[in-house]
């Protein structure tokens, strides 16, 4: 049996290699991501306030307007009321957004108390005091998804007055 030349080898590698660069932009190419959105924040529902740090609940609207499903794999927000920065939170648990979608999630979010401003537990104490029922709310952050082997860093930042429920 003859022994194939090293050419030949290295053509075969070559093509090889333009095939799947070729495949990998062509599909590329079709993978159109529109930015996803968070259109309206429904509710914030203080769940727990502790020296480990803060849980939130909150209904949020996402607009996914993606012809495919986006998975939430990281995220982080700086949170403010009044104006205020309270700290960072992320979302707590997985996050899956249909596609095509406007749509209402309930959200869990956290901070650790590493992550709270000094100023935080007597402001979240001034509002479970004066028996508010609404906040000016404000998050700035941003959400990672991945749909399929694509990932996509988004900036989210939504404000205004939103209904606030005390545990």
């Amino acid at each position: 049996m003859k022994a194939m030349p090293k050419e030949s080898n290295m053509n075969s590698v070559f093509k090889k290699t333009t095939l799947f660069f070729l495949i990998t932009i062509s599909l590329t190419a079709c993978f159109n991501y529109e930015d996803v959105e968070i259109t309206d924040v429904r509710s914030i529902k203080l769940l727990d306030m502790s020296a480990k740090g803060l849980s939130v609940e909150s209904e949020i609207k996402i607009s996914n307007p993606n012809s495919f499903k986006l998975s939430v794999s990281k995220s982080e927000f700086d949170f403010y009321i009044k104006g205020k920065k309270l700290g960072k939170a992320s979302i707590d648990g997985k996050l899956k957004i249909p596609a095509n979608s406007e749509e209402y999630h309930k959200v869990v979010l956290i901070s650790k108390s590493k992550d709270m401003s000094p100023n935080a537990l007597p402001i979240l104490i001034g509002l479970t005091a004066s028996g508010r029922d609404k906040i000016d709310f404000k998050v700035d952050g941003f959400i990672e998804g991945k749909a399929f082997l694509f990932k996509r860093k988004v900036n989210v930042s939504h404000s205004g007055i939103v209904p606030l429920e005390l545990y």
